[in-house]
This record gives structure tokens, C-alpha cells and sequence, in this order.
């Protein structure tokens, strides 16, 4: 059996949160992937992705609306590279 990942779930005023380890590069590729479905039967997405960097740098916000497959992938394109400069810097 493969070890298990962890993911912790959050309840925060009416917010619903999952955090999982920025290595888990494949479970994050999974949950994201998921979100197709929606799209596909025609629900857009409102993404507000935040990020704060190493070292005490101020945080930064992105909102973006997914309304195709296509932006969908490239979103998840632009997360991973964003993982793995944030692995890089820790």
C-alpha cells in the first residue's frame, strides 16, 4: 500500500478550505481537474487565488472567472509553476 496524503479540511465562517502539501503536485493536478465538471455543464468558476511568499514578503491576490476547459488547464499550468517556485524558495 502507498502512503497515504494528507489533507486537512478547514470550516472557516461560511468558507470550505482544503490544504494539502505544496509537493502533492499530483493530488493538487486531481482536486483542481475536478473542477471540469462544473464547466462543462456550463458553471463558470470565480478562482481568488492568494499566495505569500517566503521570507515575510507582503501577500498577493489573483481573482480570475474559468469558463472553458482550456482556461481551466492553463490556470493548473500557471499553479504548478507557481508550486515549484515556492519549493525552490523553501
Amino acid at each position: 500500500m502507498k502512503e497515504a496524503k494528507t489533507v486537512v479540511v478547514r470550516l472557516e465562517g461560511r468558507a470550505f478550505v482544503f490544504e494539502v502539501d505544496i509537493s502533492e503536485e499530483d493530488l493538487i493536478s486531481e482536486m483542481i481537474s475536478s473542477l471540469s465538471l462544473f464547466i462543462k455543464r456550463g458553471f463558470p468558476i470565480k478562482v481568488i487565488q492568494t499566495s505569500a511568499p517566503s521570507m515575510g514578503r507582503s501577500q498577493s491576490m489573483l481573482t480570475r472567472i474559468l469558463t472553458s476547459l482550456k482556461e481551466l488547464g492553463d490556470w493548473l499550468d500557471d499553479l504548478k509553476r507557481l508550486g515549484r517556485i515556492h519549493r525552490s524558495r523553501a
